[in-house]
């Protein structure tokens, strides 16, 4: 269940479908209905995207319905939305498909979302406008087709920007309260933060965090950094991290944003490949890959060991050709456990805890 300050939307259950189509008069939209509920039964994995999605006003009153059309492999979902006759021109279809496409695009495997409206209909046209659609200039079999990106959504509540010196405090909160008994009882990473920012390899300019209504709720900073060539010398690159995003906002496709924004701006700047320590579930969607491919080792690694954390991805297409050699993990990354307790007690009290999965006792 979503909900604004004048409506929710929630999808039906199998039961409230099926009275639906039992009461509906309409023969088009019993057939619509009974499309809604086959999708879901027949992927009930996907039910949300198929099923129809009940529009009510807080007071339970029910308005309208949408719904998602469901989802074909290499095709957008489609949302389709009705507004009962006494509820129209009263804004709530505009404010039903914006609730709905922010949740659409907490799934990041969803980077479009499609619609299609009569041509005669202007006010579903003004809907689809006011809700960031654009025509994409085909038509299908109800009339003109609307596409709307994910980053036009996501672009309407959230801004990236620089880190502040009075935002050290928060930027560094925010990093304990994400990573903390994750990778080990407690973290450590607020710390790391803290000592990066008066290292000379620090870079100001690609140091950022993600607001959402004025509030801090992510960070993203990169690091300049060397891989020693087998052939010798030193070859520029960068390191990235911490970044993370406040935990209650996870997996609603934020962090890919703030790392994909922050790639760009590093590649702007001229330079030419990033390497460090991550997941490649979530780093892939990104363009990242095992830095074995590009023939690059991480420090101190043992020949034969799990080097799967390690992670590359150029910049500059060809950056990295015929280079080999192994990379360097910035001295500022090294933070002493001492230094850890003490630098703790600036924050509130945490219970550190030996979770299955951590990687450090």
């Amino acid at each position: 269940m979503i909900e604004s300050e004048r409506i929710r939307i929630y999808p039906a259950t199998r039961g409230q479908m099926e009275t639906f189509i039992s009461n509906e008069k309409n023969g088009e939209l019993k057939k619509a209905y009974g499309e809604m509920l086959e999708g879901c039964l027949a992927h009930p994995d996907l039910w949300d995207l198929y099923a129809m999605w009940i529009i009510e006003k807080i007071d339970g009153t029910h308005i309208g319905d949408l719904c998602f059309k469901g989802i074909i492999s290499g095709r957008n979902p489609e949302i389709g939305y009705g507004i009962l006759q006494e509820y129209r021109g009263q804004g709530f279809a505009t404010e039903a498909v914006k609730l709905a496409l922010e949740w659409a695009f907490r799934h990041p495997e969803i980077k479009e979302v499609e619609a299609e409206t009569d041509p005669d209909n202007a006010a579903s046209q003004r809907v689809l406008i006011k809700c960031g659609f654009r025509p994409n200039g085909e038509m299908g079999e109800e009339g003109p087709k609307f596409i709307v990106k994910r980053e036009t959504i996501m672009n309407n509540n959230y801004t990236i920007r620089l880190e502040k010196e009075e935002d050290h405090k928060k930027v560094e909160n925010l990093i304990r309260e994400s990573f903390w008994n994750v990778y080990r009882p407690g973290c450590r990473e607020h710390l790391v933060m803290h000592v990066l920012r008066d290292d000379p390899a620090f870079i100001k300019e690609l140091d950022f965090v993600m607001e959402k209504d004025g509030i801090i709720i992510g960070q993203n900073m990169f690091m300049r950094t060397v891989i020693n060539k087998d052939t010798g010398g030193d070859l520029p690159v960068l390191t990235m991290g911490p970044i993370c995003i406040t935990p209650e906002l996870k997996r609603k496709g934020y962090g890919k944003i703030l790392l994909d924004f922050s790639l760009e701006k590093a590649k702007s700047l001229g330079f030419g490949a990033v390497l460090f320590e991550g997941n490649i579930a979530f780093y892939g969607k990104s363009g990242f890959d095992y830095a074995r491919k590009f023939g690059i080792r991480y420090h101190d690694l043992p020949e034969g060991a799990d080097d799967s954390f390690f992670l590359c991805k150029e910049l500059i297409p060809g950056y990295l050709d015929e280079i080999t050699g192994v990379y360097q993990t910035p001295h500022g990354y090294y933070v002493r456990d001492e230094d850890v307790e003490e630098f703790d007690k600036n924050f509130p009290p945490k219970e550190k805890l030996k979770l299955p999965g951590q990687l450090f006792g």
